[in-house]
């Protein structure tokens, strides 16, 4: 069963544009916003002077507010992983999207304080 160029072209645009949003609220810092005081994370400079120890507690919150925030994320999985040569932590998340499917991103920590995503793999849901 093939796949219409349309179809794909619609859910790799989908699977970009929630790769950018959750970037965005990644770097988004609590409070920035007047209007949406719980959008994105809290200052990272505690997290980070307790590295390792300190990950899970940004897992949490990285779950719980990409589930707030991005409405088309229907589950999300995040494993820590090594941390990847120049970064201060990085993570695999697996988001199952509510309409697209499910997309895998490399997330990582900088030490000036960006998080970065990269698309690993994705697989659109089947007709």
């Amino acid at each position: 069963m093939g796949f219409r160029q349309n179809d794909f072209d619609l859910a790799t645009q989908t699977f970009m544009s929630v790769q950018d949003n959750i970037q965005r609220i990644l770097n988004t810092r609590r409070n920035g916003l007047a209007h949406l005081p719980d959008y994105g994370l809290d200052d990272l400079s505690e997290i980070y002077r307790h590295l390792p120890s300190s990950a899970h507690k940004l897992r949490r919150a990285i779950e719980t507010t990409l589930l707030k925030h991005e409405p088309r994320l229907e589950a999300l999985d995040i494993v820590i992983e090594d941390t990847e040569p120049g970064m201060l932590l990085s993570f695999t998340m697996s988001c199952q999207l509510r309409q697209a499917g499910l997309v895998r991103f490399g997330t990582h920590f900088t030490p000036d304080g960006q998080t970065r995503l990269k698309m690993l793999n994705a697989k659109r849901h089947r007709d």
